[in-house]
């Protein structure tokens, strides 16, 4: 028997849930264990402090234990914040037993826009289906008719499932020209410096999400075009400065709102916005910056 209004709180080594039952209302929170990549955005955002991220094992240079999310259910408001934020839709929220993020539907947080456009066209025109394969989350499905020697010669109906992709753009650079059009709904900056590299460390490449971050035996490689500036390779790194992730801003729909600029107060480095656009005062760098990604920010910042 539940008791209504206490939060459940189950564990697996699949997913941790949440669930909060009310008299008309009942809330579930979900972490998805293997679809995280463990960056710790959804910590850094929740305005409660309820979410810890466990720290990383590594063994001879390879990540053995991912950093794992942990939501303390006697914190946490069930606000959807981190839902809203999470980079590889590793967090989901149902209310009443259909998706819902409070944020959003309440417009304290605006919509990340994730693009995602599939021409057909080009990609029926060519036989390359190397772009599916390489999805690193799988999210591409195609018909591929091959010939008795396994060679494709047709491709039809690609489809992407939108709630497993992540858009980190690789079917876009690396499939056929203009088959895909994808937004990344982050921006930022990424800086690796392999000469700190331990050798044969590659807890970054196992870590990274997109795959932006390999290893090829010798040394790693980033590959700044797949990167969502998640923070994952950082998180896991173990020498401080051989890789940094600045986020400097999010595509997002138009919003003004105290619970977002909370949460880009948090989340973006508007000292690297501001150093970017060369503001010396601090005061009205902090103003400047935070008004070219809230638009009217500075105008209340005084009330």
């Amino acid at each position: 028997m539940t008791t209504r209004g206490k939060t459940i709180k189950r564990d697996t080594p699949q997913a941790l849930s949440l669930l909060r039952p009310m008299v008309t209302r009942c809330y579930e929170l979900i972490a998805d264990h293997e679809s995280c990549c463990g960056c710790g955005t959804c910590a850094t955002v929740c305005p409660r402090e309820a979410i810890t991220l466990s720290d990383p094992v590594l063994e001879d240079g390879r990540l053995a234990v991912q950093p794992q999310v942990d939501i303390d259910d006697g914190l946490c408001s069930f606000c959807g914040e981190c839902v809203a934020m999470c980079p590889t839709h590793a967090l989901s929220m149902t209310v009443n037993g259909e998706p819902e993020v409070p944020v959003l539907k309440g417009e304290a947080f605006p919509m990340l826009i994730r693009t995602m456009r599939v021409n057909q066209e080009p990609l029926a025109a060519s036989t390359d289906v190397a772009y599916i394969d390489d999805c690193p989350v799988g999210a591409i499905s195609a018909n591929v008719t091959r010939d008795a020697d396994g060679q494709v010669t047709a491709v039809s109906d690609v489809d992407v499932e939108r709630k497993v992709c992540i858009n980190c753009t690789h079917c876009m650079e690396e499939g056929p020209e203009g088959g895909f059009t994808v937004t990344k709904p982050y921006k930022g900056r990424t800086f690796l410096n392999t000469a700190l590299c331990p050798d044969g460390c590659q807890a970054c490449a196992d870590v990274c999400p997109t795959d932006a971050m390999t290893y090829d035996g010798q040394k790693v490689s980033l590959d700044k075009r797949f990167c969502l500036f998640c923070g994952a390779c950082q998180k896991v790194c173990p020498v401080e400065g051989a890789v940094r992730i600045v986020r400097v801003g999010f595509v997002h729909t138009p919003i003004e709102s105290g619970a977002w600029a909370n949460a880009v107060e948090k989340l973006v480095s508007y000292k690297e916005v501001a150093r970017e656009y060369k503001i010396k005062n601090q005061d009205k760098r902090r103003l400047a910056v935070m008004n070219r990604l809230l638009p009217g920010f500075a105008e209340g910042a005084d009330d």
